[in-house]
């Protein structure tokens, strides 16, 4: 028995995505006739039919009457073909005004189908707009009266009163063309498989601009518009991939344990298809995130399952990102001993593959080993191990994030202000040279809620003077980083946005010196807790006037000055490998406190 549209509205509204799908295989050809008839087109149609239904789905809660889907959903569709139409310049009916040379067909259609199209859109032009758009229905997929007068929201007599007029302006010999030519240019079963990678791509837009919600509402839209795919393979890679996707956008946001249930359901996918390598990527990932969540046994064995499959797969790449991440379990309990023998068997098969993110990984872990020694890992109050990740572009250098472990305990609030590239990366470009004094570039920030948040970076001063244990610098360039809430309204847990505003809302001063790079930061943070982090050492390999220069073998250390003395902090960076506009640097750091036996001894 036919489920009603408003039944299948609210179904969709609680979370059932196959009702969605319902819906897009009900009206799928109505849709495409509404923007037909706009457009003249088959393949912008089918463009605008597809943006017509991920405008619907992101609305669906504004319908205010769930009985009237169809004739919302048709206004929703005239409104997606005007757009295009403006942008394009285009009058608001291009049927009314189409010539031989205005066609855009595909490569592959034949003279006579050309021909065919350009003989009925000419004649579907002499309609009316009210008359050519029933027209067009009920040739498109054989709408009957009633089907149309609902979607139109109109009476079926004047529907059928209509098309009796259209069919009998039309010459009898045009009926069959008309009928063959839209029945042929009707959306193929490619078309949901569009509506999902279209959604996917908005997906990951959207999760890289930091806006959660609109991620998450993209992926949910992927499976809703999946489950109307013929089952088979196809479908259940496109399952997988949104899945996959939607966990990434729900970690930060919702948190690991509900990324961990996606993530699983993706993976019980992959087993599904038999595709070892992406099971054993997808378990890798799996282990990383049940860490974070600290469920270290669940992250031993995905751990231990990738590794297996990727010996089994002869991956020397694979296997050594797993002994990696098992090294890291060892860090976390700081057992450095096993850490390092994890480490040192992980190392060489990294040397052979091409990631050059885990390889820096693995040399700052065994470099953070070796520089403070098993008896003082064992104590270290925070420490961090990463690779970070910067791209210099014309202008501008931005970071692109770091991979890595790090580890975190009590500790004073101005030693847990760290990082410094970090800090200033609120906006992913922490500099550009080409904006003047007085200039600023802004726009939506990293957020742990489910909205983002804004920042701006301005240029304050380029002659500032300083000196910090380094040395002294002068012609310093300042810039300002101030960063705070968006204003929108943000549903995410109170732990989150109280996050947000402690933690990453606030202000950040750089200055950096020519030739030489950040030699000094100032961090007040929203929590009001602040920190002065300085240049304590440094290594230029190759004289440069770049505010942060790049080369490899690069090097800066940082201290944190003001801390108590019974604290020792410190972070570096060095830069160790270099490919195209990416610059890979080690980065380690590490803070203890002073036994009082050592510092008697010290004393």
């Amino acid at each position: 028995m036919r489920t009603e549209d408003g039944e299948l509205v609210r179904e969709t509204l609680a979370s059932n995505w196959a009702s969605f799908s319902e819906l897009v295989s009900r009206y799928r050809d109505a849709v495409y006739g509404v923007a037909y008839h706009h457009l003249g087109d088959p393949e912008d149609a089918q463009d605008a039919a597809q943006e017509a239904f991920v405008h619907a789905f992101l609305k669906l809660q504004q319908l205010r009457e769930p009985g009237k889907f169809g004739p919302w959903l048709r206004q929703i569709t005239s409104r997606v073909c005007l757009d295009l139409l403006r942008r394009r310049g285009d009058q608001a009916v291009s049927l009314d005004a189409t010539s031989p040379s205005d066609s855009c067909a595909a490569a592959d259609d034949t003279a006579e189908r050309v021909a065919a199209r350009m003989v009925v859109r000419e004649a579907l032009s002499r309609l009316s707009a009210p008359a050519r758009l029933a027209v067009t229905l009920y040739y498109v997929n054989g709408y009957s009266h009633g089907e149309i007068a609902h979607f139109l929201g109109e009476p079926v007599n004047t529907v059928r009163s209509r098309l009796h007029r259209a069919k009998r302006r039309l010459r009898e010999e045009m009926i069959g063309m008309v009928s063959d030519v839209l029945h042929e240019d009707r959306p193929d079963p490619e078309f949901t498989k569009r509506v999902i990678e279209e959604s996917m791509r908005r997906g990951q837009e959207a999760y890289l601009g930091h806006a959660a919600v609109e991620a998450l509402e993209r992926y949910d839209e992927a499976l809703a518009a999946a489950e109307q795919l013929e089952p088979g393979e196809e479908q259940l890679r496109l399952k997988m991939a949104a899945l996959w996707g939607k966990g990434r956008a729900a970690e930060f946001p919702r948190g690991c344990a509900e990324a961990i249930v996606l993530y699983e359901q993706a993976l019980a996918i992959g087993r599904e298809l038999g595709d070892r390598a992406e099971q054993a990527n997808m378990m890798v990932h799996l282990g990383v995130t049940c860490s974070n969540a600290r469920r270290e046994e669940d992250a031993r064995q995905y751990y231990d399952g990738a590794l297996g499959i990727y010996r089994e797969l002869g991956d020397a790449g694979g296997q050594g990102r797993c002994l990696l991440w098992l090294a890291s379990q060892q860090m976390e309990a700081k057992e450095a001993a096993a850490a390092r023998a994890y480490l040192e068997e992980a190392l060489p098969l990294l040397e052979r593959s091409e990631d050059s993110t885990l390889r820096i990984f693995c040399r700052s872990a065994l470099d953070l080993l070796i520089e403070v020694g098993d008896e003082r890992f064992a104590s270290l109050s925070d420490c961090a191990a990463t690779c970070q990740i910067l791209i210099a572009a014309g202008t501008k250098i931005s970071t692109a994030g770091d991979s890595g472990w790090g580890d975190h305990s009590d500790r004073p609030a101005a030693l847990s202000i760290e990082h410094p590239f970090w800090q200033i990366s609120h906006l992913g470009t922490i500099l550009d040279a080409s904006v003047p004094v007085g200039g600023s570039w802004s726009g939506d920030a990293f957020s742990y809620s489910w909205q983002p948040l804004k920042a701006v970076v301005t240029v304050k001063n380029g002659s500032e003077h300083v000196t910090v244990p380094a040395g002294s610098f002068s012609e310093c360039l300042l810039t300002e980083q101030v960063t705070r809430e968006s204003g929108l309204l943000d549903e995410a847990p109170e732990g989150k946005r109280k996050r947000n505003r402690e933690v990453l809302c606030g202000t950040r001063r750089a200055w950096w010196a020519p030739g030489v790079g950040l030699v000094q930061l100032h961090v007040e943070r929203g929590d009001g807790s602040s920190a002065l982090i300085q240049l304590c050492e440094y290594s230029i390999e190759e004289k440069s006037r770049d505010y942060l220069p790049l080369a490899i073998g690069n090097a800066w250390s940082y201290s944190w000055t003001g801390a108590a003395p019974e604290w020792v902090a410190k972070e570096s960076f060095q830069v160790r490998e270099h490919d195209g506009d990416k610059w890979y640097l080690e980065h380690i750091r590490y803070v203890y406190k002073i036994s009082p036996e050592e510092s008697a001894t010290d004393g």
